[in-house]
């Protein structure tokens, strides 16, 4: 049903290089043994600057040798591992048209080359593609750390060759002599923002002018950012930058129309997660360590080109992009329903499907067929797509799998047979327990218990418990006999008797001892 899938789960080579990325910062930045005991500290410590107190954040806050050992290994392979999965969802082919020929690469904000990383191992057959980055940032220590650590990866792959990578220590709206085939702005404009630099970012159309010159014709941008709504609400004005400057969509926007999700106010911004469980058990076990435990990432992202692609769907049809998880949605059937909110070229959509599984993954693209005239959400006001209906336009009732219990709704449909009174209850009679042999005191068994079959429940299946009551006779449950007589709290067994002994008592009715 999906026509593509935006984040698909994650190669095993990317997981195996991902795995052994420690290996390689530890080459390029090694650590004493007193840093490495305060590194959860420090990277929860920076996590609290990069998000909760971004008025704190200093511009070079980088050059603190905790800070930077921080980001580079923690903050670092998350973002490698958001941006591989994206890349290869988005399947990124730079230099594909024409792969003798040299393709240029911009990358604005480019951190310890976090994009080039990700792309070089989540994209193996761009290795041998002769790819140009220019790399900008205005820290250039990071850089360094993040070309060497790239470098000493490669080498165990056959050297970085072809690729060729330089370093421009530089701010984002500085003017480059290169003219980029792509444009790569990774987590970067999200620090920018907070911290109110430059009057760049005070108009959205000035900072979409300023990326778009930077393409050669043809060229490709690709904007990525968290997934909050800030990052969301700022990329929305981007978009229609771009869209100004005649850049049509790639993904994840289904259509060119206004956004339906801008994250403007309270309403929903645009953004996905997917799935983190499968990340190397170091990282788990450092963010754990550091009490910022994942099992999911998000990111928001723009992917545009001068060319774009086909979002003319077939007839009566329109591509819908799938954004939010499933919900249980109110249903006055017998079955529940579940929704998803969609991105259309109508604006909000709220998916409404009859079954859990049906509904598709995040960031999966449809083409549905719309109704004639579709409700509206109350809660939302977003359009509902019914998906799985029958021909008359009801919910098509599941079918259950056999041997699996009815669903307690049809189970309530069924008639209720209503309780017998007590006097009008059939009587039954216990059956009477099989008469057992007398043993005198201190006598042993003649045969072990264990050699019979139908006496050791252990290889006798049949004497298993099974879950019922045991027959009871006069209202008392009759003692287990193994061979001796035990001794209870009351008094001494009677042999043979299978009850307590009464206590002798003297003339005058008191019990000895």
């Amino acid at each position: 049903m999906s026509l593509e899938q935006l984040f698909p789960r994650a190669s095993r080579e990317f997981l195996t290089l991902l795995a052994e990325l420690p290996k390689h910062l530890d080459a390029v930045m090694p650590m004493r043994k007193q840093h490495r005991r305060e590194l959860p500290s420090d990277i929860r410590y920076l996590s609290h600057l990069l998000t909760d107190e971004r008025g704190d954040l200093r511009r070079d806050y980088l050059a603190d040798p905790a800070a930077l050992s921080a980001y580079m290994r923690y903050f670092l392979p998350w973002n490698i591992y958001r941006l591989g999965v994206l890349f290869a969802g988005l399947a990124l082919d730079p230099g594909g048209d024409t792969p003798e020929a040299v393709t240029t690469i911009i990358d604005l904000g480019t951190g310890p080359l976090t994009a080039p990383l990700a792309l070089w191992m989540a994209r193996p057959h761009l290795r041998k593609r002769q790819l140009h980055f220019v790399c900008v940032d205005r820290a250039p220590k990071p850089m360094r750390l993040g070309l060497d650590t790239l470098t000493h990866m490669a080498a165990a792959h056959g050297g970085l060759a072809p690729w060729r990578i330089t370093l421009v220590k530089a701010p984002l709206d500085a003017r480059l002599r290169e003219k980029a085939d792509m444009v790569i702005m990774a987590n970067a404009l999200n620090e920018v923002l907070h911290r109110g630099e430059g009057e760049l970012l005070e108009e959205a159309d000035a900072l979409s002018w300023h990326l778009t010159s930077m393409l050669n014709p043809g060229g490709a941008m690709l904007v990525v950012e968290p997934g909050v709504r800030p990052s969301a609400h700022l990329l929305a004005a981007l978009r229609r930058g771009f869209l100004h400057r005649g850049l049509k969509p790639l993904a994840p926007c289904p259509h060119t129309g206004p956004c339906p999700m801008s994250g403007r106010g309270y309403t929903a911004w645009c953004h996905f997660n997917f799935d983190a469980e499968i990340v190397p058990n170091w990282l788990k076990k450092l963010s754990d360590e550091a009490r910022l435990a994942k099992d999911n990432v998000s990111l928001s992202f723009l992917h545009f080109s001068s060319k774009g692609r086909n979002l003319e769907a077939g007839e009566g049809k329109s591509y819908v992009r799938a954004m939010s998880g499933p919900f249980e949605l109110p249903s006055e059937g017998l079955y529940p329903s579940f929704g998803q909110y969609c991105c259309s070229d109508r604006g909000l959509t709220l998916l409404s499907l009859p079954r859990k599984h049906l509904v598709p993954l995040p960031g999966s693209l449809l083409e549905a067929t719309w109704p004639e005239t579709p409700e509206t959400d109350s809660k939302s006001g977003a359009l509902i797509l019914p998906i799985g209906k029958g021909d008359d336009g009801t919910q098509t009732k599941p079918k259950r799998a056999p041997g699996t219990a009815a669903p307690a709704d049809d189970m309530a449909t069924k008639p209720v047979r209503k309780p017998r009174l007590p006097s009008e209850r059939p009587q039954e009679t216990a059956p009477r327990p099989k008469p057992r042999s007398p043993m005198a005191p201190g006598a042993k068994p003649t045969s072990k218990p264990a050699s019979n079959p139908a006496s050791n429940p252990a290889s006798n299946p049949a004497s298993k418990p099974s879950g019922k009551a045991a027959p009871k006779t006069g209202g008392k449950a009759a003692p287990k006999r193994v061979g001796k007589a035990t001794s209870k709290p009351g008094g001494k067994s009677g042999p043979g008797s299978g009850k307590p002994a009464r206590p002798k008592k003297d003339s005058k009715g008191r019990a000895g001892h």
